[in-house]
């Protein structure tokens, strides 16, 4: 073996790394962690439960063995500690996370990816006409399942970060709070539960309400927290105290981020406060941890694949806001992945 196989060999596995995130989106999409949640199965039995073919279903479960998510034991394939979160059923799940970044719109804007570089645009815009500012979102949310999908890997993702985000914004204690395209509202229900005397909404598109009406019911925060339906491009959202705009901006060209927040601007004019709450890029060079600088740059192309929006420095934020009329009061850590900027109208 030569001396640079090695190396032959990592850049290969890079190439070919595309092959890892189809495996987990099938293992995702077929259920198979929930099917061996309880225990081991043969790969015929949990084709036979699955309704899947058996030797197929083996082979993607050798491959699962490779990724460590699946063991293989004598009693028959088991989930490993990786594994767990793939499961729908457990905390900190990412199942519908791999359902969402294998599917198909995902993957076709992906592969744009060149033209994208080469001329500024989002996937959608490349080699066609384009038809509307949010077609990546309009294509998305058409079908049902697939809407479902995308607030749940939503959900999910902001689960673990929402406690961190809520302490560390120091909300007033019985605040009227709204989650601005919070989708299911998964923030919006920890600020609730955090203090029992605020009551909040969520608003968004019509096509999270079901879902978001039902984690409401889930966490006992029906009598609290209701959905309103409204198009953020088009009109304010409700008035509040504390409007919270989590992961949102980043999706969207500084044009139109910029009617995101005069909109919201006009919902705080008497006296509430907006949280934007985002990652902050940081400068090149910057000393980072390599899991945040890895996420950061994959994430920024990805909002250049699919949305046309980017991941922003902190001064970039701020001079986006700033445009919109607002003033930035004060930054904040939230403790983890994000932090958040407080402003009020100016």
């Amino acid at each position: 073996m030569s001396d640079d196989t090695p190396n032959g060999f990592e850049i290969g596995k890079l190439m070919m790394s595309l092959w890892v995130p189809q495996a987990l989106h099938a293992a995702a999409e077929l259920g198979i962690a929930d099917a061996l949640a309880n225990g081991a199965l043969s790969a015929s039995a949990l084709a036979a439960r699955l309704e899947t073919h058996p030797e197929a279903t083996e082979r993607l479960l050798e491959a699962l063995c490779v990724l460590k998510l699946v063991e293989r034991g004598a009693a028959g394939y088991v989930l490993a500690p990786l594994g767990q979160f793939l499961r729908s059923d457990t905390e900190g799940s990412r199942r519908a996370w791999a359902r969402l970044m294998g599917g198909f719109e995902v993957w076709r804007a992906w592969g744009r990816l060149t033209e994208c570089v080469r001329t500024g645009e989002a996937a959608y815009a490349v080699g066609e006409s384009r038809r509307t500012e949010t077609e990546t979102f309009d294509a998305l949310f058409a079908d049902a399942t697939a809407a479902t999908v995308f607030h749940q890997a939503m959900a999910d993702g902001t689960r673990g970060q929402a406690l961190g985000i809520i302490e560390a914004l120091q909300l007033p204690r019985g605040a009227s709070l709204v989650d601005v395209g919070g989708g299911f509202g998964e923030l919006l229900c920890t600020a609730l539960e955090h203090d029992p005397g605020a009551h909040g909404q969520v608003f968004d598109l019509e096509h999270a309400q079901r879902g978001a009406e039902r984690l409401f019911a889930e966490r006992g925060l029906s009598e609290r927290a209701r959905f309103v339906r409204g198009d953020l491009f088009e009109t304010p959202p409700p008035d509040a105290d504390w409007l919270l705009l989590k992961s949102v901006i980043h999706d969207w060209s500084d044009e139109r981020s910029r009617t995101i927040l005069d909109n919201c601007r006009r919902a705080i004019e008497r006296g509430g406060r907006l949280a934007v709450i985002e990652p902050f890029a940081v400068p090149q060079g910057s000393d980072v941890p390599p899991a945040f600088a890895w996420i950061m740059a994959f994430s920024d192309l990805n909002m250049l694949v699919n949305t046309g929006g980017r991941e922003r420095s902190r001064e970039q934020f701020e001079e986006l806001i700033g445009s919109a009329g607002l003033v930035v009061e004060r930054a904040v850590s939230c403790g983890g992945f994000y932090s958040g900027l407080v402003c009020r109208a100016a």
